[in-house]
């Protein structure tokens, strides 16, 4: 029997990278799902491929660090689906790569816009409607940034490290109402966002970081996305009804019960 047979999956961010993989992976194991993002070509590039493989998938342009964005977002993904039994926080940027006193402000804000509050944002439309019918999953993609210091990602580590507070907080307030919440550390990804930050070049990120992350590349050392996206497939589903408040990468949650593909 399919994982997630019947079950409706908000995917934000879902049009690439990360986001794509679990829409792919999730729609295989059974599920509807809705993807966002505020890009179409991507939307439309990651729904023919759902559909091409048999899936059902629903796109929806929106802006996740617009509360009415977001709001409209849900209406209609109910609308399509009638309800959601699983949110996943996947939509983030990588922000401004910057020493603290040279970070431009609206740059500041967009990142925690987009990669925290659109978090919350998403948590607080989905979670009246997940308690009225009975429970559901919220599982949000947070960083190693989150618990690391690294020079010069500071807006970016601030948002994922919110995120694993965030998910915390919510699994404590969420415990009586069947509402599983938790974080994900998918570890550096061979994606567009790390092609985006390797094209900064060392004159943005600094020679030593810079080195660190063309290594990264060139040794081979990007965890595919399918891995993570395979995780969160068993995040969404009831084999992982006893987990709640927990971050952390694939040997964390294996050490939960988890089982790597």
């Amino acid at each position: 029997m399919m994982k997630l047979q019947n079950k409706s999956i908000l995917i934000t961010g879902g049009g690439r990278g990360l986001g794509r993989s679990i829409a792919v992976a999730a729609a295989s194991e059974g599920a509807s799902v809705t993807i966002l993002s505020r890009t179409v070509e991507d939307l439309k590039q990651a729904e023919d491929r759902i559909h091409n493989e048999g899936g059902d998938c629903y796109s929806i342009v929106a802006d996740v660090s617009d509360p009415h964005a977001v709001h409209h977002a849900v209406e209609q993904a109910i609308q399509h689906y009638k309800t959601i039994d699983v949110l996943v926080n996947n939509a983030a940027v990588i922000g401004p790569v910057r020493f603290m006193e040279d970070t431009d402000m609206d740059a500041w804000e967009k990142t925690l816009g987009i990669n925290l509050n659109g978090a919350f944002f998403f948590c607080r439309e989905v979670v009246p409607i997940m308690l009225d019918k009975g429970g559901g999953k919220i599982i949000s993609v947070s960083s190693g940034l989150g618990r690391m210091h690294f020079p010069r990602f500071s807006a970016y580590s601030v948002s994922k490290a919110g995120i694993i507070q965030l998910t915390r907080s919510l699994s404590s307030e969420l415990k009586d109402g069947n509402i599983q919440v938790n974080a994900v550390d998918p570890g550096v990804m061979d994606t567009t966002m790390q092609e985006e930050i390797r094209a900064r070049g060392p004159s943005v990120l600094g020679e030593g970081v810079y080195q660190n992350f063309l290594a990264y590349k060139e040794q081979g050392n990007l965890r595919d996305p399918e891995e993570i996206a395979h995780l969160v497939v068993y995040l969404a589903s009831q084999k992982s009804d006893h987990l709640s408040g927990h971050y952390g990468g694939i040997g964390d949650y294996a050490e939960l019960g988890y089982k790597p593909a």
